[in-house]
């Protein structure tokens, strides 16, 4: 019989749904409407995102890293904006399924 694991701290880890991409350019860019309490987002340039019904992603906004993945709590229905820090690129929106 193999043994059981406890783990006593959670882990950012999500059962993950379709991905949305979004390219990360000059000009602030949302994506669809996602259905998720829970998403997972990856940028392969440093950004800014910011969510809502109808978001407009500004540089003040909560920066995001390239290559860093961050889990964030989310509002289904709503949608994420971005806008890039200094090149552009992709950000992967990944909802917990």
């Amino acid at each position: 019989m193999k043994a059981a694991y406890v783990i006593d701290t959670p882990l950012p880890a999500i059962c993950p749904g379709t991905a949305a991409v979004v390219a990360i350019g000059p000009a602030s860019t949302q994506s669809v409407a996602i259905n998720s309490q829970i998403v997972r987002l990856l940028a392969t340039a440093d950004c800014h995102v910011v969510f809502g019904e109808d978001p407009a992603a500004t540089g003040n906004d909560t920066p995001l890293p390239a290559n860093l993945p961050e889990y964030f709590v989310f509002v289904p229905g709503h949608k994420v904006a971005v806008i890039q820090d200094s090149a552009t690129g992709v950000l992967y929106i990944t909802p917990a399924a």
